[in-house]
C-alpha cells in the first residue's frame, strides 16, 4: 500500500485554450490603439518630436513652394504701403505708374523669397518659431503659464511674424513698410480658447494612456501565458506572432487611412502633393512604433523557439550556456548593456515614460533569467572549449 508520501503530487489545473487565445486577441488590440494614442500624443504635446518633424517637413520641396507662397502674401498683403513706398521715389508724374512696378517685383521677390526659405539663416528662424510656439502651446494644454504664456485674447496662436519682418528687410524696404505691417501679420490661430478646458482635459487622458495602455499590453500578454500550464512556449510564440501581426496592421491602415482620408478632403490637384507629403512626414511615428512592435514579435516569437525542442533549439541552448552561467556578473553586465542601447535607441518611444521603461526592462530581465535557468536546469556548468566542440 502506497504511503502519503508516493503520492503524485496534484498537477495544476490547465486553463481553457480560449481563455488564453481570448487574453492574447485583447492585448493585441489594445496594441493597436497604443500605436495611435501614443502618436497623437507625441505630435500634439512632444516639442522636440514636433521640432524635428517641421525641420523634415521644411526640407521638402513641395512645402518650400507652398510656404513661399504663403510668405509672398504676407509681404504683399499691405499692397497699399509697398506702393506709397515706391510712389515716393518716383517723379510726380510718374507716381501713377507705382501700382504697376509693385505689381512688377511680385516676381523677383518670389524668387528671392523661395532662395531665402531653402537658406540656413530661415531654417534657424523656422525651428526657433515653432519651438517658442509650440512649448507655449504645451503649456497652456497642460495650464503651466509662465511668463512668455498666456490666454489674454482667448486664442493659442503660432507666430511668423519675425520670419515675414526678417524678409521685408532684407529686401531693402524702409522703416515705414515695417511699421506700416499689421501686428498680425504672419500669425495665424491654432484654436479658440473656449476650446481649451477640453483640450486640457484630452491631453490628461493621453498622458494616463501614454502608459496604461503599455501596461495593459503586457499584463494580458503575461496572463496568457501564465494560464497556459503545459503550453506556454506555444502561447509565448503566438504573442510574438501577434505583435508582428498588429505592427503590419497599423502600416497598412496608416497607408490607407492617409489616402483615404485625402481623397476625401482635398478638392484642388494643386494641392494633393503638399498634403500626401505633409501626411508622410506627420504620420512617421506611426511607422516607427509599427516597425518596433515587429521587431519585438520577432525577437519574444524567437525567444519562445529558443526554449523549445527543436534541435537547432538545443543546440543554441548548449553554445550560450557559458556566457549564461560563467558568472552573475558577467549576466548583470550583459544585461546592462542591452538595456542601455534599448534606452539610446527607445524603439516606440517604450522609454520615454518611467512606467513603460520599467517595464520593458523588467521583461528584458526575466527573460535573461528564465534563460539562464533553462540553461543550468539543461546542461548544468559547462566550460566554453566544451560547448564550442
Amino acid at each position: 500500500m502506497s504511503t502519503a508520501s508516493e503520492r503524485p503530487l496534484p498537477q495544476p489545473r490547465r486553463a481553457p485554450a480560449w481563455l488564453a487565445s481570448t487574453l492574447v486577441a485583447i492585448a493585441t488590440l489594445v496594441a493597436v490603439v497604443s500605436v495611435f494614442s501614443t502618436w497623437v500624443r507625441v505630435a500634439a504635446l512632444d516639442t522636440d518630436a514636433w521640432v524635428s518633424m517641421t525641420d523634415e517637413l521644411l526640407q521638402e520641396p513641395e512645402i518650400q513652394e507652398a510656404l513661399s507662397a504663403y510668405l509672398v502674401d504676407q509681404i504683399f498683403q499691405e499692397i497699399d504701403a509697398l506702393t506709397a513706398e515706391v510712389a515716393d521715389g518716383l517723379p510726380v508724374d510718374l507716381q501713377g505708374l507705382a501700382g504697376p512696378l509693385t505689381s512688377v517685383l511680385r516676381g523677383p521677390v518670389t524668387t528671392w523669397i523661395e532662395q531665402f526659405v531653402g537658406s540656413e539663416q530661415f531654417r534657424t528662424a523656422w525651428l526657433t518659431s515653432n519651438r517658442v510656439a509650440h512649448q507655449q502651446m504645451v503649456n497652456i494644454l497642460r495650464d503651466e503659464n509662465g511668463p512668455l504664456i498666456s490666454t489674454a485674447g482667448g486664442a493659442v496662436t503660432v507666430d511668423l511674424g519675425p520670419v515675414v519682418r526678417t524678409i521685408v528687410d532684407q529686401l531693402g524696404f524702409s522703416g515705414n513698410v515695417l511699421d506700416e505691417l499689421p501686428p498680425d501679420a504672419g500669425v495665424f490661430t491654432l484654436f479658440q480658447s473656449e476650446d481649451l478646458a477640453t483640450a486640457q482635459t484630452a491631453v490628461q487622458v493621453l498622458d494616463f494612456l501614454a502608459w496604461f495602455l503599455l501596461l495593459v499590453v503586457v499584463a494580458f500578454y503575461a496572463a496568457a501565458v501564465y494560464v497556459s500550464a503545459g503550453r506556454r512556449l506555444t502561447v509565448l510564440r503566438n504573442v510574438g506572432l501577434s505583435l508582428i501581426g498588429a505592427g503590419v496592421f497599423v502600416l497598412a491602415l496608416q497607408a490607407i487611412a492617409v489616402r483615404s482620408v485625402l481623397d476625401a478632403i482635398i478638392t484642388d490637384p494643386r494641392d494633393r502633393s503638399i498634403a500626401y507629403v505633409a501626411a508622410y512626414v506627420g504620420t512617421g511615428l506611426v511607422r516607427q512604433i509599427a516597425w518596433s512592435g515587429i521587431v519585438y514579435g520577432v525577437l519574444i516569437g524567437g525567444f519562445a523557439l529558443l526554449l523549445g525542442a527543436q534541435q537547432w533549439a538545443v543546440t543554441t541552448r548548449r553554445f550560450v550556456t557559458p556566457a549564461f552561467n560563467a558568472s552573475p556578473g558577467m549576466v548583470a553586465a550583459g544585461t546592462v548593456g542591452l538595456v542601455v542601447v534599448l534606452l539610446w535607441w527607445s524603439p516606440g518611444r517604450a522609454f520615454e515614460d518611467w512606467a513603460t521603461g520599467l517595464t520593458v526592462i523588467a521583461l528584458i530581465v526575466a527573460a535573461v533569467v528564465a534563460l539562464r535557468r533553462a540553461t543550468a536546469r539543461e546542461f548544468g556548468p559547462v566550460a566554453i572549449a566544451e560547448a564550442a566542440e
